[in-house]
């Protein structure tokens, strides 16, 4: 009886102070058009039949504060579901938990509004770039196998720009929106109005996968778990390549913009010649963004030839510029504004107007826009 009597008790103190609900304050909130999740505009989506017309289309994208957390809170044109099956190409079943199965959500934060003091690479396989010069201080990836894609893109970024990754795990989803909730001490303050964001959608890969690629010389290209965008679509890639082969187009399907922008144009300025991806703008919560990162001229002559930084991502580094005296396998210097060597790059490949690289020192510190130098070529090699 007396067991009873407390425990009625319990309940009644329980029922008379109920638990108070952590406040949630939107910070900012950015709309995204329906049905553009086509790339450059000419992307198809995958064929199977799992897949449906809204998978891969962003919709929305907020940010709130509660509590001690930042909640992302990213909207499809799609419920969350999951597939009526876990295997592709014959594979092993995988066991995915985290509740998101055909998509990567790549979110990059810019939280000091400085261009140029950040970071400038997206997740490997993504295959997109930042326009002028804005680059990013943190990036949460929303991902089926967080683990495994968090120890492709650690193996390119190294230890400095990998901490500043987040591959968070037991997202929540509800019907069409999925949230992560990242402490605020991740993004080394509490969220403003002035933070900037850019969100690519893209499709996930359930396998680890390397596509042979010309602009590494016959080297691999980092993946982390992308899927790829090929010429004619199939089960499990989006179709509609602009160039068989094309080694620069994006494999993002659907960004977000700021207001007026075509994706079509953004995700269209790749340049295959130079082997620069497309370049993405971020959008701000309080409506301004940064000006440009002006970009760097050589005053005094240099040794040997000179080329500029077009764009870095991932440790490649794709330079334009003369390529007359330029090698493959050649060393550069990286000039940075006031023409001191910020970094050096190794030439993989040489190509039409330009070349492309990989940054053997100092590859945190390169940015678009930099003067390349290059001394005298090996024995035999260069132009």
């Amino acid at each position: 009886m007396r067991l009873v009597s407390s425990l009625a008790a319990i309940a009644a103190l329980l029922l008379a102070s109920p638990v108070r609900a952590v406040e949630r304050t939107l910070i900012a909130s950015f709309d995204d058009p329906a049905g553009d999740a086509n790339g450059p505009g000419t992307y198809q989506p995958p064929g199977d039949t799992d897949f449906l017309p809204g998978d891969f289309d962003l919709r929305r994208f907020a940010v709130y504060e509660e509590g001690d957390k930042v909640v992302f809170e990213v909207t499809l044109g799609e419920n969350f579901r999951v597939p009526p099956s876990t295997q592709r190409y014959n594979s092993t079943p995988l066991d995915l938990k985290n509740n998101i199965y055909f998509q990567n959500i790549d979110i990059y934060v810019d939280t000091d509004q400085t261009p140029g003091s950040g970071w400038s690479m997206c997740i490997p396989g993504r295959r997109v770039a930042f326009a002028n010069g804005h680059t990013w201080e943190y990036a949460v990836v929303m991902a089926p196998q967080p683990g495994a894609a968090r120890a492709v893109t650690e193996g390119v970024f190294g230890n400095e720009a990998s901490r500043r990754v987040l591959f968070p795990t037991n997202l929540q989803t509800q019907g069409k929106t999925i949230f992560a909730r990242i402490p605020w001490s991740f993004l080394g303050a509490r969220p403003t109005k002035d933070w900037g964001y850019s969100v690519h959608v893209s499709g996930a890969r359930w396998e680890r996968t390397f596509a042979v690629v010309d602009r590494l010389a016959s080297r691999h290209e980092a993946d982390a778990y992308t899927m790829p965008v090929i010429g004619v679509r199939e089960a499990w890639m989006f179709g509609g390549a602009p160039t068989a082969g094309g080694k620069a187009h994006p494999w993002v399907v659907d960004v977000l913009l700021p207001a007026g922008a075509s994706q079509a144009k953004v995700l269209g300025s790749f340049d295959e010649k130079t082997g620069a991806y497309a370049q993405v703008p971020f959008v701000y919560g309080s409506g301004v963004a940064p000006p440009p990162v002006a970009v760097t001229t050589i005053v005094e002559k240099p040794a040997g030839p000179a080329l500029s930084v077009a764009d870095v991502s991932g440790g490649v580094v794709s330079m334009k510029g003369p390529t007359k005296g330029v090698g493959v396998m050649q060393i550069g210097k990286v000039l940075g504004p006031d023409g001191s060597a910020v970094g050096r790059v190794i030439v993989t490949q040489v190509i039409e107007g330009g070349v492309v690289g990989r940054a053997v020192e100092g590859g945190d510190a390169i940015r678009p826009g930099m003067g390349v130098e290059f001394g005298t070529p090996p024995p035999g090699q260069g132009k």
